[in-house]
Protein backbone atom coordinates (compact mmCIF):
# COMPACT_ATOMS: atom_id res chain seq x y z
CA UNK A 1 0.00 0.00 0.00
CA UNK A 2 1.06 3.58 -0.55
CA UNK A 3 1.51 6.40 1.94
CA UNK A 4 1.39 10.18 1.83
CA UNK A 5 4.89 11.59 1.60
CA UNK A 6 4.69 13.56 4.81
CA UNK A 7 5.76 13.15 8.39
CA UNK A 8 2.93 12.23 10.71
CA UNK A 9 2.81 12.58 14.43
CA UNK A 10 4.12 9.31 15.80
CA UNK A 11 2.61 7.41 18.67
CA UNK A 12 4.33 7.36 22.00
CA UNK A 13 6.69 4.40 22.01
CA UNK A 14 6.71 4.16 25.77
CA UNK A 15 3.11 3.24 26.51
CA UNK A 16 -0.15 3.37 24.57
CA UNK A 17 -3.17 5.33 25.63
CA UNK A 18 -5.86 3.22 27.24
CA UNK A 19 -9.32 3.59 25.81
CA UNK A 20 -12.49 4.34 27.64
CA UNK A 21 -16.00 3.24 26.75
CA UNK A 22 -16.42 6.41 24.74
CA UNK A 23 -13.20 5.75 22.84
CA UNK A 24 -11.28 8.70 24.26
CA UNK A 25 -7.63 8.62 25.24
CA UNK A 26 -6.25 8.61 28.75
CA UNK A 27 -2.75 9.20 30.11
CA UNK A 28 -0.21 6.44 29.44
CA UNK A 29 0.02 3.53 31.85
CA UNK A 30 2.73 1.03 32.70
CA UNK A 31 1.14 -1.80 30.72
CA UNK A 32 1.62 -1.03 27.01
CA UNK A 33 -1.47 -1.43 24.88
CA UNK A 34 -3.65 -2.59 27.74
CA UNK A 35 -6.93 -0.67 27.53
CA UNK A 36 -8.78 0.15 30.72
CA UNK A 37 -12.19 -1.24 29.76
CA UNK A 38 -14.83 -2.95 31.90
CA UNK A 39 -13.85 -6.50 30.95
CA UNK A 40 -16.45 -7.92 33.32
CA UNK A 41 -19.08 -6.87 30.78
CA UNK A 42 -17.56 -9.12 28.09
CA UNK A 43 -17.35 -12.88 27.70
CA UNK A 44 -16.06 -15.15 24.94
CA UNK A 45 -18.48 -17.73 23.55
CA UNK A 46 -17.10 -20.96 22.13
CA UNK A 47 -18.78 -21.75 18.81
CA UNK A 48 -16.78 -24.70 17.52
CA UNK A 49 -15.41 -27.79 19.24
CA UNK A 50 -12.00 -27.01 20.78
CA UNK A 51 -9.52 -29.08 22.76
CA UNK A 52 -8.74 -28.42 26.41
CA UNK A 53 -7.32 -30.11 29.49
CA UNK A 54 -8.79 -28.49 32.56
CA UNK A 55 -12.40 -27.71 33.36
CA UNK A 56 -13.17 -24.04 32.95
CA UNK A 57 -15.87 -21.50 32.20
CA UNK A 58 -16.48 -22.47 28.56
CA UNK A 59 -19.03 -25.00 27.34
CA UNK A 60 -17.97 -26.96 24.30
CA UNK A 61 -20.39 -28.04 21.59
CA UNK A 62 -20.15 -31.71 22.51
CA UNK A 63 -21.44 -33.66 25.50
CA UNK A 64 -19.16 -35.14 28.12
CA UNK A 65 -18.78 -35.63 31.85
CA UNK A 66 -19.36 -32.09 33.03
CA UNK A 67 -21.39 -31.09 36.09
CA UNK A 68 -24.28 -29.41 34.28
CA UNK A 69 -26.98 -31.76 32.99
CA UNK A 70 -28.07 -31.13 29.42
CA UNK A 71 -30.87 -33.55 28.63
CA UNK A 72 -32.46 -36.95 29.31
CA UNK A 73 -32.96 -39.25 26.34
CA UNK A 74 -33.61 -42.91 25.61
CA UNK A 75 -30.74 -45.33 25.99
CA UNK A 76 -28.86 -46.16 22.80
CA UNK A 77 -26.35 -48.91 22.13
CA UNK A 78 -22.92 -47.82 23.30
CA UNK A 79 -24.12 -45.38 25.97
CA UNK A 80 -22.37 -45.47 29.34
CA UNK A 81 -24.60 -47.40 31.74
CA UNK A 82 -23.34 -45.22 34.60
CA UNK A 83 -25.41 -42.37 33.14
CA UNK A 84 -28.70 -44.25 33.37
CA UNK A 85 -31.47 -42.31 35.09
CA UNK A 86 -33.26 -45.04 37.04
CA UNK A 87 -36.14 -42.84 38.21
CA UNK A 88 -37.14 -41.81 34.68
CA UNK A 89 -36.52 -45.35 33.40
CA UNK A 90 -38.83 -46.76 36.08
CA UNK A 91 -41.62 -44.28 35.30
CA UNK A 92 -41.51 -44.78 31.55
CA UNK A 93 -40.60 -48.45 31.40
CA UNK A 94 -37.76 -47.61 28.97
CA UNK A 95 -34.12 -47.06 29.80
CA UNK A 96 -33.08 -43.40 29.76
CA UNK A 97 -29.65 -41.78 30.18
CA UNK A 98 -28.56 -38.33 31.26
CA UNK A 99 -26.34 -36.14 29.06
CA UNK A 100 -24.14 -33.33 30.36
CA UNK A 101 -22.49 -30.17 29.09
CA UNK A 102 -18.71 -30.45 29.23
CA UNK A 103 -16.73 -27.40 30.30
CA UNK A 104 -13.09 -26.93 29.36
CA UNK A 105 -10.47 -24.25 29.05
CA UNK A 106 -9.29 -23.17 25.61
CA UNK A 107 -6.02 -22.00 24.08
CA UNK A 108 -6.12 -18.83 21.99
CA UNK A 109 -3.41 -18.10 19.42
CA UNK A 110 -2.92 -14.53 18.19
CA UNK A 111 -1.41 -14.34 14.69
CA UNK A 112 -0.33 -10.69 14.45
CA UNK A 113 0.74 -8.82 11.34
CA UNK A 114 3.33 -6.18 12.35
CA UNK A 115 4.19 -4.79 8.90
CA UNK A 116 4.80 -1.09 8.21
CA UNK A 117 1.32 -0.54 6.81
CA UNK A 118 -0.12 -0.63 10.32
CA UNK A 119 1.77 2.54 11.27
CA UNK A 120 -0.71 4.70 9.33
CA UNK A 121 -2.75 7.19 11.36
CA UNK A 122 -5.17 9.78 10.01
CA UNK A 123 -7.01 10.61 13.24
CA UNK A 124 -7.29 9.09 16.68
CA UNK A 125 -5.32 5.87 17.06
CA UNK A 126 -2.89 4.44 14.55
CA UNK A 127 -3.74 1.04 13.15
CA UNK A 128 -0.90 -0.50 15.12
CA UNK A 129 -2.15 1.04 18.36
CA UNK A 130 -5.67 -0.16 17.58
CA UNK A 131 -4.35 -3.67 16.98
CA UNK A 132 -2.35 -3.54 20.20
CA UNK A 133 -5.30 -2.49 22.30
CA UNK A 134 -7.53 -5.10 20.65
CA UNK A 135 -5.05 -7.87 21.43
CA UNK A 136 -4.65 -6.58 25.00
CA UNK A 137 -8.41 -6.53 25.56
CA UNK A 138 -9.09 -9.99 24.14
CA UNK A 139 -6.05 -11.53 25.85
CA UNK A 140 -7.08 -10.12 29.24
CA UNK A 141 -10.63 -11.32 28.65
CA UNK A 142 -9.46 -14.85 27.88
CA UNK A 143 -7.03 -15.31 30.77
CA UNK A 144 -9.70 -14.00 33.14
CA UNK A 145 -11.53 -17.29 32.48
CA UNK A 146 -8.42 -19.38 33.07
CA UNK A 147 -7.66 -19.82 29.37
CA UNK A 148 -4.20 -19.76 27.83
CA UNK A 149 -2.89 -17.37 25.19
CA UNK A 150 -0.04 -17.69 22.72
CA UNK A 151 1.10 -15.59 19.77
CA UNK A 152 3.02 -15.38 16.53
CA UNK A 153 4.26 -11.99 15.29
CA UNK A 154 5.44 -11.53 11.73
CA UNK A 155 6.22 -8.44 9.66
CA UNK A 156 5.62 -10.44 6.49
CA UNK A 157 9.11 -10.12 5.01
CA UNK A 158 12.14 -12.40 4.85
CA UNK A 159 14.26 -9.73 6.55
CA UNK A 160 12.31 -9.88 9.83
CA UNK A 161 11.98 -13.29 11.50
CA UNK A 162 8.75 -14.65 12.90
CA UNK A 163 8.52 -14.30 16.70
CA UNK A 164 6.77 -16.88 18.83
CA UNK A 165 5.25 -16.54 22.31
CA UNK A 166 4.43 -19.95 23.88
CA UNK A 167 1.10 -20.52 25.64
CA UNK A 168 0.62 -19.05 29.12
CA UNK A 169 -2.23 -18.01 31.37
CA UNK A 170 -0.80 -15.27 33.62
CA UNK A 171 -1.39 -11.54 33.35
CA UNK A 172 2.36 -11.14 32.90
CA UNK A 173 1.96 -13.19 29.72
CA UNK A 174 -0.39 -10.53 28.32
CA UNK A 175 2.12 -7.79 29.17
CA UNK A 176 4.89 -9.79 27.49
CA UNK A 177 2.78 -10.11 24.34
CA UNK A 178 2.10 -6.37 24.24
CA UNK A 179 5.80 -5.63 24.75
CA UNK A 180 6.65 -7.88 21.81
CA UNK A 181 4.17 -5.96 19.64
CA UNK A 182 5.71 -2.68 20.76
CA UNK A 183 9.25 -3.85 19.98
CA UNK A 184 8.19 -5.09 16.55
CA UNK A 185 6.51 -1.78 15.85
CA UNK A 186 9.60 0.19 16.86
CA UNK A 187 11.87 -1.94 14.68
CA UNK A 188 9.58 -1.48 11.67
CA UNK A 189 9.32 2.29 12.24
CA UNK A 190 13.10 2.58 12.46
CA UNK A 191 13.46 0.77 9.16
CA UNK A 192 11.02 3.16 7.40
CA UNK A 193 10.71 6.36 9.49
CA UNK A 194 9.08 8.67 6.94
CA UNK A 195 6.19 6.51 5.74
CA UNK A 196 2.70 7.14 6.97
CA UNK A 197 1.29 3.95 5.47
CA UNK A 198 -1.65 5.51 3.60
CA UNK A 199 -3.17 2.66 1.66
CA UNK A 200 -3.67 3.50 -1.98
CA UNK A 201 -4.34 0.28 -3.82
CA UNK A 202 -3.46 -3.36 -4.30
CA UNK A 203 0.20 -4.19 -4.66
CA UNK A 204 -0.01 -7.69 -6.07
CA UNK A 205 2.93 -7.44 -8.43
CA UNK A 206 5.37 -5.88 -6.03
CA UNK A 207 7.96 -8.27 -4.69
CA UNK A 208 8.04 -6.34 -1.42
CA UNK A 209 4.40 -7.04 -0.56
CA UNK A 210 3.74 -8.25 2.96
CA UNK A 211 3.32 -12.02 2.94
CA UNK A 212 0.72 -13.49 5.25
CA UNK A 213 0.96 -17.08 4.02
CA UNK A 214 4.21 -18.05 5.84
CA UNK A 215 2.73 -17.18 9.24
CA UNK A 216 -0.46 -19.14 8.48
CA UNK A 217 1.59 -22.12 7.30
CA UNK A 218 3.69 -21.97 10.46
CA UNK A 219 0.54 -21.86 12.57
CA UNK A 220 -0.71 -25.01 10.82
CA UNK A 221 2.49 -26.79 11.80
CA UNK A 222 2.75 -25.49 15.38
CA UNK A 223 -0.87 -25.51 16.63
CA UNK A 224 -1.63 -29.19 17.07
CA UNK A 225 -4.76 -29.10 19.23
CA UNK A 226 -8.02 -27.47 18.24
CA UNK A 227 -7.75 -23.88 19.39
CA UNK A 228 -9.10 -20.41 18.96
CA UNK A 229 -7.00 -18.55 16.36
CA UNK A 230 -7.28 -14.76 16.07
CA UNK A 231 -5.62 -13.29 12.99
CA UNK A 232 -4.90 -9.55 13.37
CA UNK A 233 -3.93 -7.68 10.20
CA UNK A 234 -4.93 -4.83 7.90
CA UNK A 235 -4.77 -7.37 5.04
CA UNK A 236 -2.57 -5.17 2.86
CA UNK A 237 -0.79 -8.35 1.88
CA UNK A 238 0.17 -10.32 -1.19
CA UNK A 239 -2.42 -12.72 -2.59
CA UNK A 240 -2.33 -16.45 -1.91
CA UNK A 241 -3.16 -16.45 1.82
CA UNK A 242 -6.73 -17.64 1.27
CA UNK A 243 -5.85 -21.32 0.83
CA UNK A 244 -3.73 -21.41 3.99
CA UNK A 245 -6.54 -19.71 5.93
CA UNK A 246 -9.03 -22.27 4.64
CA UNK A 247 -6.89 -25.14 5.94
CA UNK A 248 -6.41 -23.39 9.27
CA UNK A 249 -10.13 -22.73 9.72
CA UNK A 250 -10.94 -26.33 8.85
CA UNK A 251 -9.40 -27.44 12.14
CA UNK A 252 -9.57 -24.38 14.40
CA UNK A 253 -12.06 -21.67 15.34
CA UNK A 254 -10.63 -18.71 13.41
CA UNK A 255 -11.46 -15.02 13.74
CA UNK A 256 -9.98 -12.56 11.22
CA UNK A 257 -9.66 -9.03 12.62
CA UNK A 258 -9.08 -6.39 9.94
CA UNK A 259 -7.72 -3.18 11.45
CA UNK A 260 -8.62 -0.24 9.22
CA UNK A 261 -8.44 3.54 9.09
CA UNK A 262 -11.37 5.63 7.77
CA UNK A 263 -9.07 7.54 5.42
CA UNK A 264 -8.19 4.31 3.63
CA UNK A 265 -11.68 4.07 2.15
CA UNK A 266 -11.71 7.54 0.59
CA UNK A 267 -9.04 9.54 -1.21
CA UNK A 268 -9.09 13.14 0.09
CA UNK A 269 -9.26 16.04 -2.37
CA UNK A 270 -5.93 17.77 -1.63
CA UNK A 271 -4.66 18.37 -5.16
CA UNK A 272 -1.43 16.90 -6.53
CA UNK A 273 0.36 14.75 -3.99
CA UNK A 274 3.25 12.33 -3.92
CA UNK A 275 2.41 8.98 -2.41
CA UNK A 276 4.97 6.48 -1.23
CA UNK A 277 4.75 2.79 -0.57
CA UNK A 278 5.24 2.27 3.15
CA UNK A 279 7.23 -0.93 2.66
CA UNK A 280 9.07 -0.75 -0.68
CA UNK A 281 9.62 3.03 -0.91
CA UNK A 282 8.05 3.19 -4.39
CA UNK A 283 6.59 6.64 -5.17
CA UNK A 284 3.90 7.94 -7.51
CA UNK A 285 2.33 11.33 -8.32
CA UNK A 286 -1.47 11.41 -7.99
CA UNK A 287 -4.01 14.14 -8.77
CA UNK A 288 -6.51 13.77 -5.94
CA UNK A 289 -8.59 16.62 -7.35
CA UNK A 290 -9.71 14.42 -10.24
CA UNK A 291 -13.16 13.00 -9.35
CA UNK A 292 -12.59 10.05 -11.70
CA UNK A 293 -9.47 9.03 -9.78
CA UNK A 294 -11.22 9.42 -6.42
CA UNK A 295 -14.23 7.44 -7.63
CA UNK A 296 -12.01 4.69 -9.00
CA UNK A 297 -10.09 4.59 -5.73
CA UNK A 298 -13.26 4.22 -3.65
CA UNK A 299 -14.48 1.45 -5.94
CA UNK A 300 -11.16 -0.41 -5.54
CA UNK A 301 -11.44 -0.10 -1.76
CA UNK A 302 -15.00 -1.44 -1.74
CA UNK A 303 -14.03 -4.38 -3.93
CA UNK A 304 -11.00 -5.09 -1.76
CA UNK A 305 -13.05 -5.10 1.45
CA UNK A 306 -15.70 -7.33 -0.12
CA UNK A 307 -13.09 -9.80 -1.40
CA UNK A 308 -11.40 -10.09 2.03
CA UNK A 309 -14.74 -10.64 3.76
CA UNK A 310 -15.79 -13.21 1.16
CA UNK A 311 -12.47 -15.07 1.41
CA UNK A 312 -12.86 -15.36 5.18
CA UNK A 313 -16.47 -16.54 4.86
CA UNK A 314 -15.56 -19.18 2.26
CA UNK A 315 -12.77 -20.39 4.56
CA UNK A 316 -15.20 -20.85 7.43
CA UNK A 317 -13.61 -18.09 9.51
CA UNK A 318 -15.35 -15.21 11.26
CA UNK A 319 -14.57 -11.71 10.02
CA UNK A 320 -14.62 -8.46 11.98
CA UNK A 321 -13.48 -5.07 10.72
CA UNK A 322 -12.26 -2.69 13.41
CA UNK A 323 -12.09 1.00 12.57
CA UNK A 324 -9.47 3.11 14.36
CA UNK A 325 -11.90 6.07 14.68
CA UNK A 326 -14.57 4.13 16.59
CA UNK A 327 -14.82 2.85 20.15
CA UNK A 328 -13.01 -0.47 20.44
CA UNK A 329 -15.22 -1.58 23.32
CA UNK A 330 -18.45 -1.02 21.40
CA UNK A 331 -17.14 -2.88 18.35
CA UNK A 332 -16.02 -5.86 20.42
CA UNK A 333 -19.23 -5.93 22.46
CA UNK A 334 -21.31 -6.06 19.28
CA UNK A 335 -19.28 -8.97 17.92
CA UNK A 336 -19.25 -10.97 21.17
CA UNK A 337 -23.02 -10.49 21.50
CA UNK A 338 -23.35 -11.81 17.95
CA UNK A 339 -21.29 -14.92 18.81
CA UNK A 340 -23.44 -15.59 21.85
CA UNK A 341 -26.67 -15.22 19.86
CA UNK A 342 -25.34 -17.48 17.11
CA UNK A 343 -24.55 -20.24 19.60
CA UNK A 344 -28.03 -19.96 21.10
CA UNK A 345 -29.61 -20.26 17.66
CA UNK A 346 -27.43 -23.26 16.74
CA UNK A 347 -28.33 -24.92 20.03
CA UNK A 348 -32.04 -24.33 19.40
CA UNK A 349 -31.80 -25.88 15.94
CA UNK A 350 -29.89 -28.86 17.29
CA UNK A 351 -32.56 -29.56 19.92
CA UNK A 352 -35.34 -29.76 17.33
Amino acid sequence: MFGFRRQTKTDSVTTPSPISEAGSSAPPTKAPGRPEVPLQTLSWTVIRRLDGIFQGDHETLFHGTGMRMSDIREYQAGDDVRRLDWNVSARTGTLHVRTFHEERELTAWFLIDTSNSLSFQSAGLSKHRMAQQTVGTLASLLIRHGDRIAAMLDAGSSASPLRLLPPGSAQSHVIRLLEMMELNSQSQTTAEPTSSGKSFGPKEASGSSTRLTPMLERALAVIRRRSLVILVSDFWVASGWEQALRRLAHRHDVLCLQVSDPLEMQLPNVGMITVQDSESGEQALVDTGDPVIRGRYEEIMRQRHASIKEACALSGADFLQLSADQSLLRQLMAYLAFRKKRKMLSGARASR
